[in-house]
């Protein structure tokens, strides 16, 4: 997406800099542009990428009224925000209102060393995602799905670069 063309990809990737990326997946999956949300529900962006993102059903906000676009991206999200846009695309009747009421049919990898760590809403969509072979571990048998102490904050912990972003973009565009 242009919002990260010529920039650093080694650089983390902030929440609306993904929201982009999800869109592009989206559109490239479903043979169709998004389009905007009529009615920004957020204070914090006024984002194009981000009202696609909402409108079709990839991103919540941080609050009912936030967004953080600032925010770096963290592995949970990331799958959290594909796993919308997979369903979306391949799930007739999905909306995220109705999201609990649409499961997926994986294979349960093994869990993760740090499967507690992974917060509840993203539970499934990690799995998918790791069941599928999209978004990998880091080692170890651990997931870094986000970071939960200031400690892993600083040293970005969980967070996904630009580049590991697209490389995961580009395994769900194999996968769909």
């Amino acid at each position: 997406p242009n919002i990260i063309r010529n920039k650093d990809l080694t650089k983390p990737i902030s929440r609306v800099e993904f929201a982009s990326v999800a869109v592009k997946v989206y559109e490239k999956l479903n043979g169709t542009k998004a389009i905007p949300v009529a009615n920004n529900p957020f204070f914090d962006t006024s984002d194009v990428g981000v009202m696609k993102a909402f409108q079709i059903g990839a991103v919540n906000g941080t609050s009912p009224t936030t967004f953080a676009p600032d925010d770096l991206l963290n592995r949970e999200q990331c799958a959290a925000m594909l796993t919308r846009v997979f369903k979306r695309i391949f799930l007739a009747g999905w909306t995220m209102d109705t999201d609990s009421a649409f499961k997926l049919d994986f294979d349960m990898p093994i869990l993760f060393a740090d499967d507690a760590d992974i917060s509840e809403y993203a539970r499934d969509s990690v799995y998918f995602m790791t069941a599928n072979g999209i978004i990998k571990g880091i080692g170890g048998n651990m997931f870094a799905p986000n970071n939960s102490t200031a400690a892993q904050g600083a040293e970005r912990y969980a967070n996904a670069t630009r580049e590991q972003a697209l490389a995961i973009a580009v395994r769900i565009l194999k996968v769909g």
